[in-house]
């Protein structure tokens, strides 16, 4: 599988990266041996990284993480997130954004604590917080990189004003924002300063959250444990325009020859920007790792890429900014 330099770090990063968010069981969740399995799976396809954050699951999916990585050493980068708060109140988890410097030093070392790791490849802060200086977030990672307990770091999440803030404090190797042919904001003002800027790109949600894989339809219902059954972009009353795109990138990718459909098109147009290094998709099995991992095929021509601008074109209320399931900046009540 192809591999990118990450911005200005020394990391070579295969250009799909498996992303762990179900392994947490935010997405109907996953049984730890079938994520395991996704794991060992995806790197035996050439996948060489893996995308994790220590809210999936409070601490599972890391710990999941951590024991592949410690089976198999030197040959999968470890990558995680940090800047997400919880407590458990009444039972009910409650999660909220906190980017202090002091709350990334503890969040980190009880990540490695999870992981089982002395340090990991990649640290990212998960949100921006309105209020906490960059000074004090920026400056955490710098210390903990000097510590030797994270080998570099970046920010996710962020928009343009962010992004200059926290480049004002350090230089950073990476953002991680959501991207895929259906949410296309952050071409405007974030890729273009990462590009200026030699920050290397990470996009999670390639897939439209799967609904580039063709099993959604208009009349898909998800589970209430399952985060899309309040996502706006699922919720909104233009499901029907979104599934109608995906049916004509389907199309598009048959007539190409594509074997992985709408969701290799798709992933091939995440990567055609050369500012992204590698595009995050997730899997809750061994079999859907392997899938995902085929995805990497052939670059997007200048043909394909003409004919999903028209089908856009076509569907406009298909594309429109909207949450993501955000923490709020604050605990809540």
């Amino acid at each position: 599988m192809e591999r990118r330099r990450l911005g200005g770090s020394d990391l070579e990063l295969s250009v799909i990266g498996l992303g762990t968010w179900v392994f947490g069981g935010r997405w109907g969740g996953a049984e730890d041996a079938d994520s395991e399995a996704a794991c060992h799976a995806a790197i035996d396809a050439g996948v060489n990284w893996i995308d994790t954050a220590d809210i999936y699951g409070q601490g599972r999916a890391e710990a999941v993480v951590g024991k592949v990585a410690r089976d198999r050493p030197g040959e999968v980068l470890v990558a995680t997130k940090g800047g997400v708060a919880w407590s458990f109140d009444d039972g009910v988890l409650r999660i909220w954004r906190e980017a202090s410097g002091d709350y990334l030093r503890m969040s980190l070392d009880r990540s490695l604590t999870a992981l089982g790791l002395d340090h990991v490849d990649l640290y990212q802060v998960h949100w921006p917080v309105p209020g906490v200086p960059a000074e004090d977030t920026m400056g955490a990672l710098l210390d903990l990189q000097r510590a030797g307990k994270i080998r570099w770091f970046g920010v996710s999440n962020y928009h343009r004003a962010e992004l200059e803030a926290a480049a004002a404090v350090t230089p950073f190797a990476s953002h991680q924002p959501g991207y895929h042919v259906m949410r296309r904001q952050v071409e405007a003002a974030e890729l273009p300063w990462c590009a200026e800027h030699g920050v290397g790109v990470i996009a999670y949600g390639p897939l439209a959250h799967g609904l580039l894989t063709g099993k959604i339809t208009a009349r898909t219902t998800f589970p209430a444990n399952d985060w899309r059954a309040a996502s706006e972009f699922f919720a909104d009353g233009h499901l029907d325009e979104r599934v109608a795109v995906v049916d004509g990138m389907r199309r598009i990718a048959e007539e190409a020859g594509r074997p992985g459909g709408a969701a290799e098109l798709g992933v091939a147009w995440v990567l055609r920007r050369p500012e992204v290094t590698s595009a995050i998709v997730g899997a809750r099995n061994a079999a859907q790792a392997r899938a995902n991992a085929a995805l990497a095929g052939a670059p997007l021509t200048a043909g394909e890429e003409a004919a999903i601008d028209a089908l856009l074109a076509e569907h406009p209320l298909a594309s429109r900014e909207y949450g993501h399931g955000e923490p709020p900046a604050r605990p809540a009540g």
